[in-house]
This record gives C-alpha cells, sequence and structure tokens, in this order.
C-alpha cells in the first residue's frame, strides 16, 4: 500500500490464499495514489508464469525465500522478468542466529539450538502449522543468484538488537539497535543475525 501511495504499480505474490485476500481488502480501500496495486497467489516455484511482464524491481521480506529450497531457480525466474538494471532486495534468515541459539542453549534444548544447520531444512513451527524451510548464509545465498545479479550490499538484522520476540530488555533494545546501525555490514556480524537484507541488481 505504501508503494502504490506512492505511485509505484505492485504485484504483490503470495503462496496463502488467505494472505492474498487480506491484501485485496487493503487494495480495495487504497484511496488517492498515483499507482496501483494487485494480488496474485503465486509461489515462488511458479514465478515462470509472470514471463512477459517486465518490472523495475522486486521485494521479498522477512524469510519468505527460505521456504525455496533452491533459490537459484527463483534467481533464474526472477531474471526473466526484472529489468537489467533493476533491483532484487530480500531479507532472509540465516544459518545460525546468536539470538535464536542462546535462547535454545540457556533453557537446554540442543536440537533447536542449532536447528538451522540440519541438511535438507527443518519444520518449522508457524502459528500451529509446519513449514519445512532452509536456511542460507548470506555468500551462498549470493552464489544462488550470481548468475544473473550482482551483489550490492549485505546488511545483518538484530545481530545485537534483540529480535521482535525478546521483550524484556527496555531501554537496552535501542542501545542495542544502535550498535546494530553501526556494524551491520561487516562480513561476520552481517551472517548472524536474525535476519540479514542483501541488495541485487540485475546483470545486463
Amino acid at each position: 500500500m505504501y508503494l502504490a501511495r506512492h505511485g509505484m504499480h505492485v504485484l504483490a505474490t503470495d503462496i496463502s490464499p488467505g494472505m492474498i485476500a487480506e491484501t485485496e481488502k487493503k487494495i480495495h480501500a487504497l484511496a488517492g495514489g498515483a499507482g496501483s496495486a494487485r494480488a496474485r497467489v503465486l509461489p515462488f516455484e511458479r514465478l515462470s508464469e509472470l514471463r512477459g511482464e517486465i518490472f523495475d524491481g522486486g521485494c521479498s521480506n522477512f524469510g519468505g525465500l527460505n521456504c525455496a529450497e533452491k533459490p537459484e531457480i527463483v534467481a533464474r525466474d526472477l531474471a526473466a522478468i526484472i529489468r537489467p538494471g533493476g533491483t532484487f532486495i530480500a531479507t532472509v534468515m540465516p544459518r545460525f542466529c546468536l539470538w535464536e541459539t542462546a535462547a535454545f542453549l540457556a533453557r537446554f534444548r540442543w536440537g533447536k539450538a542449532f536447528r538451522r544447520l540440519t541438511p535438507g531444512g527443518t519444520l518449522a513451527d508457524l502459528h500451529g502449522g509446519h513449514v519445512r524451510t532452509f536456511y542460507f548464509s548470506p555468500a551462498a545465498f549470493r552464489r544462488a543468484f550470481a548468475q544473473y545479479f550482482s551483489h550490492v550490499q549485505t546488511l545483518g538484522l538484530a545481530v545485537f538488537m534483540p529480535p521482535p520476540n525478546f521483550t524484556r530488555l527496555g531501554a537496552l533494545t535501542g542501545i542495542m539497535g544502535g550498535v546494530d546501525d553501526l556494524v551491520a555490514g561487516l562480513p561476520l556480524v552481517r551472517a548472524v543475525g536474525d535476519h540479514y537484507t542483501v541488495v541485487l541488481k540485475r546483470r545486463a
């Protein structure tokens, strides 16, 4: 809705019909704005259905691409619909998270502490359901896209600042967020947060 209100034409996709239904309600309620928004049920594995359309860029937020076992296939299909020079931004869950591992170790849940390292992915609990989830280091994710996209920047998210489910640290949260802002781009630091954001540019 934010992008549409700022004059952009947006296609929002999700694998969940319920999520798309909620999005369409917001689209219908959208007033003003020079752009437009539409929504469609479309998993990553079927992005090839969009061939013939050309986009200036794309975005996948908060671990959506962690549901794709082979991100290189997603990269290929995105390359067919994003114009040369266009930007793709993804927020991805890495293979190791300091906060998550420390929390599980503190409760002696050894298997959970290192679940992101499980070969072949792991079943993540999502509001009572289970979703097969795969975790990628920043380097592995960049390699999956390298044939079609050049790397611009990678930033760690919630490295020192606790993720939203850690709510008991009060004022320390803001201080740790400031530390994140200073060091989020460092190679080792950006690989151990709750998520990382990678900015890629479509090769010519």
